[in-house]
Protein backbone atom coordinates (compact mmCIF):
# COMPACT_ATOMS: atom_id res chain seq x y z
CA UNK A 1 0.00 0.00 0.00
CA UNK A 2 0.99 3.51 -0.48
CA UNK A 3 2.00 5.71 2.04
CA UNK A 4 0.20 9.17 1.65
CA UNK A 5 2.38 12.09 4.21
CA UNK A 6 -1.12 12.90 6.05
CA UNK A 7 -4.39 13.25 5.65
CA UNK A 8 -5.58 16.41 4.35
CA UNK A 9 -6.70 19.37 6.47
CA UNK A 10 -7.86 22.46 6.08
CA UNK A 11 -10.44 24.19 4.18
CA UNK A 12 -13.99 25.88 5.41
CA UNK A 13 -17.20 24.27 5.86
CA UNK A 14 -19.84 24.43 3.19
CA UNK A 15 -22.54 27.50 3.63
CA UNK A 16 -22.61 30.96 3.00
CA UNK A 17 -21.38 33.25 5.32
CA UNK A 18 -21.47 36.90 5.83
CA UNK A 19 -18.62 39.50 6.66
CA UNK A 20 -18.74 42.88 7.27
CA UNK A 21 -17.55 44.94 4.89
CA UNK A 22 7.40 41.38 -9.31
CA UNK A 23 7.41 42.54 -11.65
CA UNK A 24 4.92 42.55 -14.65
CA UNK A 25 5.74 40.34 -17.00
CA UNK A 26 4.63 40.61 -20.97
CA UNK A 27 1.67 38.46 -21.75
CA UNK A 28 1.80 35.41 -23.27
CA UNK A 29 -0.60 33.59 -25.20
CA UNK A 30 -2.07 30.33 -23.92
CA UNK A 31 -0.42 28.25 -26.74
CA UNK A 32 3.35 29.62 -25.68
CA UNK A 33 2.61 29.35 -22.34
CA UNK A 34 1.45 25.65 -22.55
CA UNK A 35 4.68 24.49 -24.47
CA UNK A 36 6.50 26.03 -21.80
CA UNK A 37 5.04 23.13 -19.02
CA UNK A 38 5.02 20.73 -21.99
CA UNK A 39 8.77 21.52 -21.84
CA UNK A 40 8.32 20.30 -18.09
CA UNK A 41 11.43 17.36 -17.51
CA UNK A 42 9.12 15.60 -15.06
CA UNK A 43 9.61 15.06 -11.38
CA UNK A 44 12.05 17.77 -10.05
CA UNK A 45 12.54 17.91 -6.13
CA UNK A 46 10.26 20.11 -4.09
CA UNK A 47 11.29 23.37 -3.98
CA UNK A 48 11.63 25.10 -0.56
CA UNK A 49 8.31 27.51 -1.13
CA UNK A 50 5.67 25.70 -2.86
CA UNK A 51 3.71 28.11 -3.34
CA UNK A 52 6.38 30.67 -5.23
CA UNK A 53 6.07 30.87 -8.85
CA UNK A 54 8.94 29.88 -10.84
CA UNK A 55 8.42 31.43 -13.79
CA UNK A 56 9.26 34.52 -11.22
CA UNK A 57 12.70 33.35 -11.13
CA UNK A 58 14.89 35.69 -12.70
CA UNK A 59 16.84 32.37 -14.07
CA UNK A 60 13.72 30.83 -16.00
CA UNK A 61 10.72 31.43 -17.52
CA UNK A 62 9.59 27.82 -17.47
CA UNK A 63 6.71 26.10 -15.46
CA UNK A 64 8.12 22.94 -14.55
CA UNK A 65 5.19 20.83 -14.02
CA UNK A 66 5.37 16.87 -14.08
CA UNK A 67 4.10 15.54 -17.30
CA UNK A 68 0.90 14.27 -16.55
CA UNK A 69 -0.13 17.77 -14.71
CA UNK A 70 0.87 18.95 -17.32
CA UNK A 71 -1.39 17.61 -19.38
CA UNK A 72 -4.34 17.86 -17.48
CA UNK A 73 -3.44 20.75 -17.87
CA UNK A 74 -3.15 21.71 -21.84
CA UNK A 75 -6.66 19.74 -21.97
CA UNK A 76 -8.33 22.45 -19.78
CA UNK A 77 -6.70 25.72 -20.72
CA UNK A 78 -7.07 24.47 -24.64
CA UNK A 79 -11.19 23.93 -23.63
CA UNK A 80 -11.44 27.03 -21.69
CA UNK A 81 -8.69 29.96 -23.77
CA UNK A 82 -7.81 30.96 -26.73
CA UNK A 83 -4.78 33.57 -27.42
CA UNK A 84 -6.62 36.18 -28.21
CA UNK A 85 -7.86 36.59 -24.62
CA UNK A 86 -6.86 38.93 -22.75
CA UNK A 87 -5.42 38.21 -19.23
CA UNK A 88 -9.07 39.51 -17.17
CA UNK A 89 -10.37 37.38 -19.72
CA UNK A 90 -8.32 34.37 -19.07
CA UNK A 91 -7.80 34.75 -15.00
CA UNK A 92 -12.48 34.65 -15.19
CA UNK A 93 -12.22 31.48 -17.58
CA UNK A 94 -9.78 29.39 -14.99
CA UNK A 95 -12.26 30.98 -11.85
CA UNK A 96 -15.22 30.28 -13.85
CA UNK A 97 -14.29 26.02 -14.54
CA UNK A 98 -13.64 25.66 -10.90
CA UNK A 99 -16.46 26.67 -9.92
CA UNK A 100 -18.50 24.85 -12.66
CA UNK A 101 -16.19 21.93 -12.25
CA UNK A 102 -14.89 21.44 -8.97
CA UNK A 103 -16.95 19.73 -5.60
CA UNK A 104 -15.85 19.87 -2.53
CA UNK A 105 -14.62 16.87 -1.04
CA UNK A 106 -11.45 14.24 -0.11
CA UNK A 107 -9.38 14.37 -2.90
CA UNK A 108 -9.11 11.70 -5.05
CA UNK A 109 -6.22 9.52 -7.20
CA UNK A 110 -3.65 11.21 -5.55
CA UNK A 111 -0.79 8.38 -7.05
CA UNK A 112 -1.90 8.64 -10.12
CA UNK A 113 0.98 10.66 -11.40
CA UNK A 114 2.87 8.03 -10.63
CA UNK A 115 1.71 6.11 -13.33
CA UNK A 116 1.57 8.66 -15.61
CA UNK A 117 5.55 9.38 -16.55
CA UNK A 118 5.90 7.71 -12.48
CA UNK A 119 9.33 8.74 -10.42
CA UNK A 120 11.40 8.41 -8.13
CA UNK A 121 10.84 11.50 -5.74
CA UNK A 122 7.41 13.26 -4.78
CA UNK A 123 5.88 15.78 -6.62
CA UNK A 124 5.82 19.15 -5.63
CA UNK A 125 3.14 20.25 -3.11
CA UNK A 126 1.23 22.39 -5.84
CA UNK A 127 0.92 19.73 -8.37
CA UNK A 128 0.21 17.14 -5.87
CA UNK A 129 -2.98 19.01 -4.49
CA UNK A 130 -3.72 19.99 -7.73
CA UNK A 131 -4.05 16.53 -9.31
CA UNK A 132 -7.69 15.53 -7.57
CA UNK A 133 -9.25 19.10 -9.09
CA UNK A 134 -7.97 18.57 -12.31
CA UNK A 135 -8.45 15.16 -13.08
CA UNK A 136 -11.85 14.62 -10.91
CA UNK A 137 -13.25 18.15 -9.73
CA UNK A 138 -13.16 16.84 -6.50
CA UNK A 139 -10.80 18.52 -3.57
CA UNK A 140 -10.55 20.58 -0.62
CA UNK A 141 -9.64 24.39 -0.31
CA UNK A 142 -5.87 23.69 -0.55
CA UNK A 143 -6.83 21.61 -3.95
CA UNK A 144 -8.70 24.50 -5.21
CA UNK A 145 -6.02 26.62 -4.46
CA UNK A 146 -3.38 24.87 -5.92
CA UNK A 147 -5.21 23.72 -9.06
CA UNK A 148 -6.63 27.36 -9.82
CA UNK A 149 -2.85 28.21 -9.10
CA UNK A 150 -1.34 26.49 -11.88
CA UNK A 151 -4.30 26.74 -14.58
CA UNK A 152 -3.61 30.44 -14.39
CA UNK A 153 0.20 29.76 -14.90
CA UNK A 154 -1.08 27.52 -17.92
CA UNK A 155 -2.57 30.20 -19.27
CA UNK A 156 0.40 32.64 -18.79
CA UNK A 157 -0.51 34.69 -16.01
CA UNK A 158 1.76 34.80 -12.62
CA UNK A 159 -0.28 33.57 -9.99
CA UNK A 160 0.58 32.32 -6.39
CA UNK A 161 -0.63 30.26 -3.46
CA UNK A 162 -1.91 31.45 -0.40
CA UNK A 163 -2.11 29.80 3.13
CA UNK A 164 -3.66 31.96 5.34
CA UNK A 165 -7.45 31.99 7.48
CA UNK A 166 -11.01 32.45 6.97
CA UNK A 167 -14.08 32.07 8.91
CA UNK A 168 -16.04 28.97 8.42
CA UNK A 169 -19.96 29.03 8.05
CA UNK A 170 -19.53 28.89 12.23
CA UNK A 171 -17.83 32.15 12.60
CA UNK A 172 -14.94 30.67 13.91
CA UNK A 173 -11.19 31.27 12.27
CA UNK A 174 -10.25 28.00 10.38
CA UNK A 175 -6.95 27.51 8.10
CA UNK A 176 -7.84 27.62 4.66
CA UNK A 177 -6.14 28.21 0.65
CA UNK A 178 -7.07 30.76 -2.03
CA UNK A 179 -4.83 31.73 -5.05
CA UNK A 180 -3.52 35.61 -6.10
CA UNK A 181 -3.03 36.57 -9.62
CA UNK A 182 -1.28 39.24 -11.96
CA UNK A 183 -3.44 41.25 -14.06
CA UNK A 184 -1.79 43.69 -16.08
CA UNK A 185 1.13 44.03 -13.58
CA UNK A 186 -1.49 44.36 -10.69
CA UNK A 187 -2.01 41.44 -8.01
CA UNK A 188 -5.08 40.59 -7.13
CA UNK A 189 -6.75 37.68 -4.79
CA UNK A 190 -9.24 34.72 -5.80
CA UNK A 191 -11.07 32.55 -3.27
CA UNK A 192 -12.45 29.77 -5.98
CA UNK A 193 -13.24 27.38 -2.83
CA UNK A 194 -15.17 29.79 -1.09
CA UNK A 195 -17.23 30.88 -4.51
CA UNK A 196 -17.60 27.79 -4.72
CA UNK A 197 -19.64 27.36 -1.01
CA UNK A 198 -21.78 30.36 -2.30
CA UNK A 199 -22.55 29.34 -5.80
CA UNK A 200 -24.94 26.87 -5.43
CA UNK A 201 -27.99 28.53 -5.40
CA UNK A 202 -27.41 28.85 -8.93
CA UNK A 203 -25.28 31.84 -9.89
CA UNK A 204 -21.33 32.94 -8.84
CA UNK A 205 -21.76 36.29 -7.52
CA UNK A 206 -18.16 36.65 -7.92
CA UNK A 207 -17.64 37.81 -4.30
CA UNK A 208 -13.87 36.76 -4.00
CA UNK A 209 -12.69 37.54 -7.50
CA UNK A 210 -10.05 39.93 -8.63
CA UNK A 211 -10.03 41.76 -4.69
CA UNK A 212 -7.86 43.73 -2.95
CA UNK A 213 -6.04 43.39 0.43
CA UNK A 214 -8.90 45.65 2.00
CA UNK A 215 -11.97 43.69 0.95
CA UNK A 216 -10.23 40.44 1.29
CA UNK A 217 -8.86 41.13 4.77
CA UNK A 218 -12.64 41.26 5.80
CA UNK A 219 -12.37 37.54 6.13
CA UNK A 220 -9.32 36.48 5.29
CA UNK A 221 -6.01 36.57 7.15
CA UNK A 222 -2.49 35.93 5.51
CA UNK A 223 0.69 37.11 5.16
CA UNK A 224 1.93 39.62 7.78
CA UNK A 225 -1.52 40.72 8.66
CA UNK A 226 -1.36 36.87 10.21
CA UNK A 227 1.95 37.14 11.74
CA UNK A 228 0.92 40.40 13.25
CA UNK A 229 -2.77 38.73 14.63
CA UNK A 230 -0.54 36.85 16.98
CA UNK A 231 -3.15 34.00 16.36
CA UNK A 232 -0.12 31.55 15.20
CA UNK A 233 3.26 29.94 16.56
CA UNK A 234 6.70 31.40 16.09
CA UNK A 235 7.18 28.34 13.95
CA UNK A 236 4.57 29.20 11.83
CA UNK A 237 4.84 32.71 11.87
CA UNK A 238 8.42 32.20 10.29
CA UNK A 239 7.33 29.97 7.51
CA UNK A 240 5.09 33.08 6.50
CA UNK A 241 8.26 35.33 7.22
CA UNK A 242 10.23 32.64 4.99
CA UNK A 243 7.83 31.55 2.23
CA UNK A 244 4.35 33.86 2.32
CA UNK A 245 4.54 37.50 1.89
CA UNK A 246 3.00 38.10 -0.81
CA UNK A 247 2.32 40.96 -3.38
CA UNK A 248 0.37 43.79 -2.01
CA UNK A 249 -3.04 43.62 -3.75
CA UNK A 250 -3.86 47.31 -3.77
CA UNK A 251 -7.38 47.14 -5.66
CA UNK A 252 -10.32 45.79 -6.27
CA UNK A 253 -11.09 44.50 -10.37
CA UNK A 254 -14.56 45.50 -11.29
CA UNK A 255 -17.11 42.63 -10.35
CA UNK A 256 -18.21 40.90 -13.57
CA UNK A 257 -22.24 40.22 -13.69
CA UNK A 258 -23.25 37.38 -12.20
CA UNK A 259 -22.66 34.13 -13.91
CA UNK A 260 -26.35 32.15 -14.11
CA UNK A 261 -25.14 28.38 -13.53
CA UNK A 262 -28.45 26.18 -12.88
CA UNK A 263 -28.20 23.17 -11.24
CA UNK A 264 -24.93 22.06 -10.64
CA UNK A 265 -24.37 18.38 -10.71
CA UNK A 266 -22.92 16.76 -7.46
CA UNK A 267 -20.19 13.87 -8.41
CA UNK A 268 -20.55 10.22 -7.49
CA UNK A 269 -17.38 10.76 -5.47
CA UNK A 270 -17.48 7.36 -4.40
CA UNK A 271 -17.73 6.07 -7.87
CA UNK A 272 -14.55 8.32 -8.86
CA UNK A 273 -12.85 6.87 -6.40
CA UNK A 274 -13.19 3.50 -7.32
CA UNK A 275 -12.40 4.46 -11.37
CA UNK A 276 -9.07 5.44 -9.44
CA UNK A 277 -8.19 2.51 -7.59
CA UNK A 278 -9.26 -0.13 -10.34
CA UNK A 279 -6.52 2.43 -12.77
CA UNK A 280 -3.69 1.61 -10.27
CA UNK A 281 -4.73 -1.98 -9.50
CA UNK A 282 -4.79 -2.39 -12.93
CA UNK A 283 -1.78 -1.12 -13.78
CA UNK A 284 -0.14 -3.18 -10.73
CA UNK A 285 -1.05 -6.17 -12.09
CA UNK A 286 1.08 -5.35 -14.98
CA UNK A 287 4.05 -3.62 -13.68
CA UNK A 288 3.93 -4.96 -9.90
CA UNK A 289 3.26 -3.05 -6.84
CA UNK A 290 4.01 0.47 -6.75
CA UNK A 291 7.14 1.35 -3.87
CA UNK A 292 6.06 2.44 -0.85
CA UNK A 293 6.44 6.85 -1.09
CA UNK A 294 5.46 9.82 1.14
CA UNK A 295 3.07 11.94 -0.79
CA UNK A 296 3.72 15.61 -0.46
CA UNK A 297 0.07 16.49 0.64
CA UNK A 298 0.83 18.49 4.15
CA UNK A 299 -0.61 21.94 3.93
CA UNK A 300 2.12 24.53 4.65
CA UNK A 301 2.38 26.37 7.85
CA UNK A 302 -1.01 24.73 8.85
CA UNK A 303 0.20 21.10 8.64
CA UNK A 304 -2.22 17.58 9.23
CA UNK A 305 -3.40 19.37 12.50
CA UNK A 306 -5.22 22.20 10.93
CA UNK A 307 -5.95 25.52 12.74
CA UNK A 308 -9.49 26.04 14.51
CA UNK A 309 -12.36 23.77 15.44
CA UNK A 310 -11.34 19.84 13.99
CA UNK A 311 -14.99 19.58 12.67
CA UNK A 312 -15.42 22.49 10.87
CA UNK A 313 -11.96 22.23 8.33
Amino acid sequence: MILLAAMLSGCTASGEQDFTNKLPTAPQDSASSISSIMEASGTDEPTPNPGKSQSSEADSDKIQVHPYLAGLIFDIVEEISTPEMSEYERAKAAFDYMIRNTYLDEPIGLNLWRIHGGGEQPIPYLEQRALSPLRYGVGMCEDYAAALTLLLRGMGLQAEYVPGLTYSAEGHLVDHAWTMVQIDGVWYHLDSQLEDNISRRGSVRYRYFLKSDTSMSASHRWGQNLIDSGLLTPEQNAQIAQNYLLPVCPQDYPTPERLELGETPVPDVEALRREAEDEIIAWERENGPLPQMELDTIPPVFGVAGYGPADEG
